[in-house]
C-alpha cells in the first residue's frame, strides 16, 4: 500500500511539473510571437472606435509610397504581421478568403510587415500569390514607425476601417471569426448620395 502511495505521489508531482513547464513555455511563446513590448493573448479583441478618419501610409515593399487615403468609400483591413509570427501566417488564409470574396464589393487589404527583411517578405509573397494586396514594410532605424505611431503592441493586429475611413475595430491576436464578422457587418451596400 505504501509503495502505491509513493507511486501516486510521484505521478502527481510529475503532472504538476509538466503543467508548470507548459505554462512557462506558453508564456515564452506568447511573449515572442505576439508582443514587441507587451505580450497579448491570442484572440484578444480590443474595441477602438475612431473619432476621425485614419490614414496609413508608408513605403511599399517593391519601392514607392502608398496611402490608404486613395481608397475612398472602401472597407479596409490593415494587417500588421511578420513572416516569423506563426499566428500571423495562420490568420493569412482567412484574410485571403475575405479579399477574394469581397474585394469586388469594396474590401481592400493593406499588409504591414514588421521586423522582416525584404527578402523574407518577398519569399513569403511568392509562395502565397493569393495575398495580392499592397504590402508596406515597416522597418526603420528606430524600430517600426507606423506600428509605434498607432500603438500596435502585438502581432497579428488587424485594423478594421469603415467606408468613411473611421477605425471601427482593432483585433490583437489570432481572431479570424471576429475579423470575418467585422468585415461582413461593414460591407453593407454603400448608400448612393442624394
Amino acid at each position: 500500500m505504501s509503495n502505491q502511495k509513493t507511486q501516486t505521489s510521484r505521478s502527481g508531482g510529475i503532472v504538476l511539473v509538466a503543467l508548470a513547464l507548459g505554462a512557462v513555455l506558453t508564456a515564452v511563446f506568447v511573449g515572442l510571437n505576439y508582443g514587441h513590448s507587451r505580450g497579448q493573448a491570442a484572440g484578444l479583441t480590443v474595441s477602438a472606435a475612431g473619432r476621425r478618419p485614419i490614414v496609413i501610409q508608408g513605403q511599399l515593399l517593391g519601392g514607392g509610397s502608398f496611402s490608404t487615403a486613395k481608397w475612398k468609400s472602401k472597407v479596409i483591413i490593415v494587417d500588421f504581421w511578420g513572416t516569423w509570427c506563426p499566428w500571423c501566417v495562420r490568420e493569412a488564409p482567412t484574410i485571403a478568403k475575405l479579399y477574394a470574396k469581397y474585394h469586388r464589393h469594396g474590401l481592400e487589404v493593406l499588409g504591414v510587415s514588421l521586423n522582416d527583411t525584404s527578402a523574407a517578405v518577398r519569399r513569403y509573397r511568392k509562395a502565397n500569390p493569393q495575398e495580392a494586396w499592397p504590402q508596406l514594410q515597416d522597418i526603420h532605424r528606430h524600430n517600426e514607425a507606423i506600428a509605434r505611431h498607432l500603438g500596435i503592441q502585438g502581432l497579428p493586429t488587424e485594423l478594421v476601417i469603415d467606408r468613411k475611413g473611421m477605425l471601427k475595430h482593432t483585433l490583437v491576436g489570432y481572431a479570424p471569426r471576429q475579423l470575418v464578422a467585422d468585415v461582413q457587418k461593414l460591407l453593407v451596400p454603400a448608400k448612393a448620395p442624394h
